[in-house]
């Protein structure tokens, strides 16, 4: 009987994960769609450029993520008071030196491997996009990411404001119909 419970509690656990990975993936694509459908809008891509843009950016991103991405699910910060992992702040135990040191190492050796991504694909870029579209890509990343972390930011302090408009909150299609 506890054989069968425990393989139960393991497939219950098994089945949660994959459905974890899923919501992330489905997720993951929605945003990159979105961040292409931008790029494409920005750079005014015609639609043979398009086509051959998608594979190389996808390859990019993924490169990116596989550089970046440990940063994000490993960002759980110093450790936790207790056993909930989603203290805040105040709960938190200070990093020592040598953590800080080593967390400031481990960020930029990741930018620097980002960068050594970004570098490499110019000339990939450059096989499907013209120089001032290359060149107009990598502003609209820095811009998108920008804009990401400035929302990142909003809502882990809770204001809502910023993000979605100006100083009043006030989306610009908000104020244009007032005006």
């Amino acid at each position: 009987m506890r054989k069968i419970v425990a393989m139960m509690l393991l497939m219950v656990a098994a089945m949660t994960a994959w459905a974890q990975d899923n919501k992330n993936d489905a997720l993951r694509e929605k945003f990159f769609n979105a961040r292409v459908d931008e790029l494409v809008q920005k750079l005014e891509m015609n639609d043979e450029q398009k086509e051959k843009f998608i594979p190389v950016y996808r390859r990019y991103s993924e490169e990116m993520r596989s550089v970046m991405g440990p940063r994000m699910r490993g960002k759980k910060g110093p450790k936790a008071k207790g056993n909930d992992e989603k203290a805040d702040k105040s709960q938190r135990e200070p990093m020592t030196d040598e953590e800080r040191l080593a967390h400031t190492k481990q960020r930029l050796e990741r930018q620097q491997k980002a960068q050594a991504i970004r570098l490499k694909y110019i000339d990939e870029f450059a096989k499907v996009l013209t120089a001032k579209q290359v060149n107009k890509l990598y502003e609209a990343e820095d811009h998108i990411q920008k804009k990401l972390m400035n929302r990142r930011h909003h809502m882990k302090h809770g204001d809502d404001k910023g993000h979605k408009g100006d100083k009043d909150g006030k989306k610009k299609s908000e104020r244009k119909k007032k005006d």
